[in-house]
C-alpha cells in the first residue's frame, strides 16, 4: 500500500476563540493528520488570515458568499455541519476524512497510521469511543484543560454497578455520558452512494445510519463539560433545542433544578472529585491523557 493510503484528514465547523482552534490544529497535526479544514461559522476574517498562514489547513469564511451555492444558511448548527463535512467529503482528496468539533480530540492508543493500516473490512467509517472530559480546577490552563476522562458504560452492565458509580444520578446519566455517547468517525471517501453524518453515516440521503462497534484503539477526547463557566453558559440551549433534549430525565431534571441543585449535579458527575476517579478506575472507565495544548500551539510554524 501507497503511504498516501494511510493519510487521513480533518473536516470541523467552528465558532470559537482563535486560541482554541489553534489547539485543535495543533493536536490533530501532531497526530499526523495530512490535512484540516476549518469551517468558520462565525465567519470570522482575522482566524481565517492566522489559519491560512499554516501549511496544510484550510479555513473556509461559511458567509453569505458560501451559502449563497446552498442557497439559503440553516438556522440550525447542526444541518450547517452536515452540510460542511459532506461538502469535503465530495471534494477531499484524502482516503480518509474525520468529522469533529472544536472540542473534540483524536486520541489514538497506537500510530494513526497503523489503525488505517488495519482498517481491511471494507466498512464505510470507524467508530472512535467517546471520552468526557471532567473538570480539575487545581490543573493549570491548557486551553482546552483536562487530565482525566470517562468513558460509556458498557452494555449489560449492571444497574447496581453504574449506581456505585453515579449513585443518584444513575437513572438521569444512564450511559455514563453527559453528551454523545456514540463517538464520531473517520470516513473513507469515494464510497458510491454513502452520506457522512455527524456521528455516523447512511447509504443515500434517507437510508438508515449504519451501526458498527466502537474502535477498540481509537478514542475522542470530548471536552464538554471541563468549563464550569461555559457549560452554565451552554446549558439552556442544550436541554431545550440541543442535545440534552433527547435524554428525557437529564433534560427534565437540568430544566427543573436549582442553582444548588445543578452545581451539587455538576460537583459529583463533571468534576475529577476523588471519589468519581475511584469509582472508575475501578471499573476500567477512567482515561488519563495529558495533551499539553499551550506547548503544541506555541510549536505550531508560523
Amino acid at each position: 500500500m501507497s503511504e498516501q493510503t494511510h493519510q487521513w484528514g480533518v473536516c470541523t465547523t467552528v465558532k470559537a476563540q482563535l486560541v482554541q482552534i489553534l489547539a485543535f490544529i495543533a493536536w490533530h497535526r501532531h497526530i499526523g493528520a495530512a490535512h484540516i479544514w476549518v469551517h468558520l461559522d462565525d465567519a470570522d476574517e482575522v482566524s481565517a488570515h492566522v489559519i491560512n498562514q499554516l501549511e496544510g489547513v484550510t479555513a473556509v469564511l461559511c458567509d453569505a458568499a458560501y451559502w449563497a451555492e446552498k442557497g439559503f444558511r440553516p438556522k440550525k448548527q447542526e444541518v450547517r455541519q452536515s452540510h460542511n463535512i459532506q461538502r469535503i467529503y465530495g471534494l477531499a482528496t484524502l482516503p480518509v476524512i474525520a468529522h469533529l468539533d472544536v472540542d473534540e480530540y483524536l486520541y489514538p492508543k497506537r500510530p494513526m497510521a497503523d489503525i488505517l493500516a488495519d482498517w481491511t473490512d471494507g466498512s464505510p467509517f470507524l467508530r472512535a469511543t467517546p471520552a468526557e472530559a471532567l473538570c480539575d480546577p487545581a490543573l493549570q490552563d491548557d486551553i482546552f484543560t483536562a487530565r482525566q476522562f470517562r468513558l460509556p458504560f458498557p452494555n449489560g452492565m449492571s444497574i447496581e454497578r453504574r449506581h456505585a458509580v453515579l449513585g443518584q444520578y444513575t437513572l438521569i446519566l444512564r450511559k455514563n455520558m453527559l453528551s454523545h455517547k456514540v463517538g464520531k468517525s473517520l470516513f473513507h471517501t469515494g464510497i458510491a452512494g454513502f452520506v457522512p453524518r455527524l456521528h455516523a453515516g447512511t447509504i443515500g440521503v434517507d437510508g438508515p445510519q449504519i451501526r458498527l462497534p466502537l474502535h477498540p484503539d481509537l478514542m475522542v477526547l470530548h471536552f464538554h463539560a471541563q468549563d464550569r463557566a461555559a457549560w452554565l453558559a451552554a446549558m439552556p440551549h442544550r436541554v431545550t433545542n440541543g442535545a440534552y433534549r433527547f435524554n428525557k430525565p437529564l433534560a427534565e431534571f437540568l430544566g427543573a433544578a436549582t442553582a444548588a441543585e445543578i452545581d451539587a449535579f455538576y460537583a459529583a458527575t463533571q468534576t475529577a472529585n476523588p471519589a468519581l476517579i475511584a469509582a472508575l478506575r475501578a471499573e476500567g472507565l477512567l482515561v488519563e491523557a495529558d495533551l499539553a495544548l499551550r506547548q503544541k500551539v506555541e510549536k505550531l510554524p508560523f
